[in-house]
């Protein structure tokens, strides 16, 4: 019923429905690490302080780890020069109040968010679509929860970054391609992945379009550095930490490399010093198989190659977190609205797995409300190491980061063979284990006892 109303509004309505259910969650919630990394880092680098820098606490901002210094952030510069921007804009208004400034760091995440279901209404339509199913993708990512929690509530700035990697995609001047792809590159590096797809794809002259893409963020990081004084040995550091990661999160890598293995396989933990860039070659080869498997030509070929190289990228990356799906979910909700309507299934498998570890792995939202309500701190801390919750989370996480894993062979299967049966896995073998049981009855017959009821 309210997507029915929704459907008909105009898309301007749409587009403020969206932002105003995004603003509502974000000046009270919040990351406790994130949120806290992103609020010293704004006042760090607005007083010339380099971002790749340990960080002690801001009195009167901060609201986690207060007695504690963090890391930097592990991203390029831009970032951190837009945190800093928007510490300035808060030291000019006429309030100190904590609540504001964490509503002004929200925006960005909170805006790109918007953009990018904007991004995939104008995707649909661009590449033969009907009004209609554009509307639709339009009213579903304004309503649909996990880029809310993500953006809004988590605060990381995935959708942002995925905004603008989409926009690439709907450029039809290599320069101005190249231009998005390499802004979205100097927010986060994620986009480095398809580079060895688009050398492979581009013809002729074309493919030094790519000297556009990767000059834009080495270009200003480089200046970024030479005018702020920054020292390169710490960025040096973040950068390959950033690029090697660590066996965390939704990722077989973070299951297998996990403290509880690595306790009974002590000896299996060098290798990750190899296992942790298995990604690089991966991509290059998902890459290489990408540009000969789908048209060069299409927009169809564009968007299952893209799906192909993130999929492998998931598959072999150590470090796997739940915003990491914001580069998935939306070419794979324009895959099944334009081309592919029976993967609906594996979209729904997609963004629940996803969900399920978000919520476990932060305590059914709980350590989101710390900004407004510290002593969920203390009641987050003690459900995970004080009580049986901790240990069935960390069994549970494990289970969904396999389950990930498998989701994600098979969603990599379909991509690159369209006569595949597009039914989940899992769905398959819920159905085979209730057609097995309702065969075992009907075998074994009314037991001793029964009577009809």
């Amino acid at each position: 019923m309210i997507r029915s109303r929704l459907s008909a509004m105009r898309l301007e309505v749409i587009l403020v429905i969206g932002l105003v259910l995004r603003e509502s969650l974000s000046f009270w919630t919040g990351h406790p690490y994130d949120s806290e990394v992103w609020i010293r880092n704004a006042v760090y680098v607005s007083r010339g302080i380099s971002p790749y820098s340990f960080m002690d606490p801001i009195p009167g901002l901060s609201f986690a780890f207060l007695n504690q210094t963090l890391p930097s952030v592990g991203y390029p510069p831009l970032w951190s020069l837009l945190l800093a921007g928007l510490y300035r804009l808060f030291a000019i208004l006429p309030t100190d109040n904590r609540f504001v400034f964490y509503f002004l760091l929200k925006q960005p995440p909170i805006l790109g968010d918007v953009f990018l279901g904007y991004a995939a209404y104008r995707a649909v339509l661009r590449w033969g679509g009907p009004a209609e199913s554009a509307r639709k993708v339009l009213v579903f990512w304004m309503l649909f929860p996990y880029p809310i929690l993500i953006s809004a509530v988590w605060g990381q700035f995935d959708a942002l970054v995925s905004f603008v990697w989409i926009a690439s995609l709907l450029m039809i001047r290599p320069l101005r391609r190249s231009a998005l792809e390499g802004l979205a590159i100097l927010l986060k590096l994620f986009p480095l992945i398809f580079v060895p797809y688009y050398i492979i794809r581009d013809r002729g002259t074309t493919k030094l379009r790519q000297i556009v893409t990767l000059g834009i963020p080495a270009a200003f990081t480089a200046a970024s550095f030479l005018l702020g004084g920054w020292g390169i040995d710490p960025f040096q550091g973040t950068l390959v930490y950033g690029a090697r990661g660590v066996p965390l999160g939704m990722t077989i890598l973070g299951v297998v490399f996990s403290p509880d293995l690595l306790s009974i396989f002590p000896g299996i933990e060098p290798a990750f010093a190899v296992v942790g860039w298995l990604w690089v070659p991966a991509v290059v080869v998902a890459g290489i198989l990408a540009a000969r498997r789908f048209s060069r030509e299409t927009p169809q070929g564009l968007v299952q190659a893209m799906l192909s190289v993130t999929v492998v990228f998931f598959l072999f990356r150590s470090q796997v977190y739940e915003q990491y799906l914001l580069y998935l979910l939306p070419p794979l909700l324009l895959d099944v609205t334009l081309w592919h309507p029976e993967r609906a299934g594996l979209f729904r498998v997609t963004w629940i797995l996803g969900l399920g570890y978000l919520l476990f792995n932060n305590d059914f939202l709980l350590r989101f409300v710390i900004p407004v309500f510290p002593a969920a701190e203390q009641y987050s801390y003690a459900l995970d190491n004080n009580s049986a919750f901790g240990p069935m989370r960390g069994i549970v996480l494990m289970v969904l980061a396999v389950s990930f894993a498998i989701h994600l062979v098979q969603l990599g299967f379909v991509l690159m063979d369209e006569r595949r049966n597009p039914k989940p896995w899992f769905v398959r073998a819920v159905q085979w284990l209730a057609g097995a049981k309702r065969a075992a009855e009907e075998v074994g017959g009314p037991r001793a006892g029964d009577s009809p009821r």
